[in-house]
């Protein structure tokens, strides 16, 4: 029994980690990453779910979970962001326990809740063109003499 839901899970995070998926489903995940923790035996299951996932250690999710009072889901959410983001988790946890949503966080990390890095077009300003120091008729007149 133990087996199938760490396959499971493991299944899951995969899916959620190579599957780009709208951002509504995130909090889905995360849900479902919460649900699986509920379970007996649960917990130990989702972190080294989480753990094969972000290549963190089960010990270091332990510590962060602790210290941020993250759930699960959320710790996942964080972890996922703050690679795709080049940040450390500390960074994005941060953010977290200012009150702000995961939309928002992967929004000015410029990154997707899928953890892969926005696409951003750049679109140049036009600069206005240097003022004359003679008009054109001046030119022309200077020109033609």
């Amino acid at each position: 029994m133990k087996t199938k839901s760490l396959l499971f899970t493991l299944a899951l995070l995969l899916l959620v980690t190579v599957v780009p998926a709208p951002a509504a489903s995130n909090s889905q995940t995360i849900a479902r990453i919460n649900a699986d923790a509920q379970k007996p035996g649960g917990p130990a299951q989702v972190l080294q779910a989480i753990s094969t996932s972000t290549h963190v250690p089960v010990a270091t999710l332990e510590k962060q979970k602790a210290k941020t009072g993250l759930t699960y889901g959320d710790l996942f959410m964080a972890h996922s962001i703050a690679k795709a983001a080049g940040k450390s988790f500390e960074e994005i946890a941060a953010m977290k326990a200012k009150g702000e949503t995961w939309d928002k966080i992967s929004d000015a990390n410029n990154v997707s809740l899928d953890g892969k890095k926005k696409v951003v077009k750049v679109q140049a300003k036009p600069t206005p063109s240097p003022t004359p120091l003679k008009s054109l008729r001046q030119e022309q007149n200077d020109r033609y003499k």
